[in-house]
C-alpha cells in the first residue's frame, strides 16, 4: 500500500474528530462570522479549494456575504478589507510566506482572522484571533488528502451548527466508499477532464484534477457539470464525471462519447456530499497513478511547504 492510501484510509476518523475536537472554537467561529460584513477567504493550492467550498457554505447557510480572495503573491494588489470583515485563512502548513504576508496585512487593518490549519504553534496560528485545528496528524506524503477534508468539514460547521447524527453519516459514507475498488475506473485513455456536479462542484472538481496531477502525474482541465456542458464538452476528449445520476444534467454526460462516470457515496446532507466526492477523487488519482505506473508518493518538484512571495 502507498503512504498517500494510507492517509485516505485515515479520513473517515480524522473528520468525525475534527467538529468535535474544535467543538468551543467552532462555536465562537459561528458567532463571528454570524456578525461579520462578509468573510473573505485566503488561501492557496489545495488549501484555496477548501476555501472555496467554506465560502460557499458560509454564503448559503450563514447568509453572509462571502468570496475567495485571489491567491496572494508578488503582483497582486493586497486584500482590500474593513475591521467588520472576517478573514479566514486556510493553510495546512500555516507557513506558507505570501499567505502569512496577506493576513498579516488583514489583521493590521483591524479585520477579524480566523486561522484553519493543520499544525498547532505556526505562524499563521499567532496571527489570528481564533485557531481551528484540522487535527489530520502528519502527512506522509507532499500531496495533501486527510488536512483538506479536515478542513472542509470545519469550514461546514463554522458557517452553521454541525449536527453529530450529520458527521456520523458522513463517516459511513467515507467507510463506504473506501470498501469499494475503483480500479476498473481506471481503464482506457486517461481523462483529459474532470467534472463534478453538487454543491461547489467546480472547487472539487479544482481539487480532484490537482491530485491527478500530482500523484498521476496527468493534466487535465476542471469544470462544473453545468459549465462543462456549456462548452468543454465540444472537445471529444475523454472525462471523468463524478456526478450523482438525480442531477438533470447526468444523462447528457452519459449520452456523451468518451466518458466514465463514477457516482459517489451520498450522506443525505447535501453539504457534506462533496467531502466524500473529493474522497472518490483523491482514490481515482490513485487507482491512475498504478494504471499508468507512476509512483504516487513522489510528485515532481513539490514540496509541503512552497516558498512563493
Amino acid at each position: 500500500m502507498s503512504q498517500i492510501e494510507e492517509d485516505i484510509l485515515e479520513q473517515p476518523g480524522v473528520v468525525a474528530r475534527a467538529p468535535v475536537a474544535n467543538a468551543e472554537g467552532l462555536d465562537e467561529a459561528c458567532l463571528l462570522i454570524g456578525r461579520a460584513r462578509a468573510v473573505r477567504f485566503l488561501a492557496i493550492g489545495s488549501s484555496r479549494h477548501a476555501a472555496g467550498y467554506g465560502a460557499a457554505a458560509v454564503d448559503h447557510l450563514a447568509g453572509v456575504p462571502s468570496g475567495v480572495l485571489a491567491a496572494p503573491g508578488w503582483g497582486t494588489p493586497p486584500p482590500p478589507v474593513a475591521e467588520a470583515d472576517v478573514i479566514v485563512a486556510v493553510s495546512q502548513s500555516g507557513a506558507t510566506p505570501a499567505l502569512v504576508e496577506a493576513v498579516a496585512h488583514c489583521r493590521d487593518r483591524g479585520a477579524t482572522v480566523i486561522a484553519v490549519t493543520n499544525e498547532l504553534q505556526s505562524p499563521l496560528e499567532s496571527l489570528a484571533q481564533l485557531t481551528l485545528n484540522c487535527g489530520a496528524g502528519t502527512e506522509r506524503v507532499v500531496a495533501a488528502t486527510k488536512s483538506v477534508t479536515s478542513a472542509m468539514v470545519l469550514l461546514r460547521a463554522a458557517a452553521a451548527p454541525l449536527e453529530a447524527e450529520a458527521v456520523a453519516a458522513l463517516r459511513r459514507a467515507l467507510d463506504e466508499l473506501l470498501a469499494l475498488d475503483l480500479s476498473p475506473f481506471a481503464t482506457g485513455d486517461p481523462p483529459a477532464w474532470v467534472v463534478a456536479g453538487g454543491i461547489a462542484a467546480g472547487w472539487v472538481a479544482d481539487e480532484v484534477a490537482l491530485k491527478l496531477a500530482e500523484v498521476a502525474g496527468l493534466v487535465v482541465g476542471a469544470e462544473s457539470v453545468v459549465e462543462f456542458l456549456h462548452g468543454p464538452t465540444a472537445a471529444a476528449d475523454p472525462v471523468l464525471a463524478l456526478v450523482d445520476p438525480d442531477d438533470p444534467n447526468a444523462a447528457r454526460l452519459r449520452d456523451r462519447d468518451r466518458t466514465v462516470m463514477v457516482t459517489p457515496r451520498c450522506t443525505g446532507d447535501p453539504w457534506l456530499d462533496p467531502i466524500v466526492t473529493l474522497v472518490a477523487g483523491q482514490r481515482l488519482a490513485v487507482a491512475w497513478s498504478v494504471a499508468l505506473h507512476r509512483d504516487p508518493d513522489s510528485p515532481r518538484g513539490l514540496a509541503k511547504v512552497t516558498r512563493t512571495t
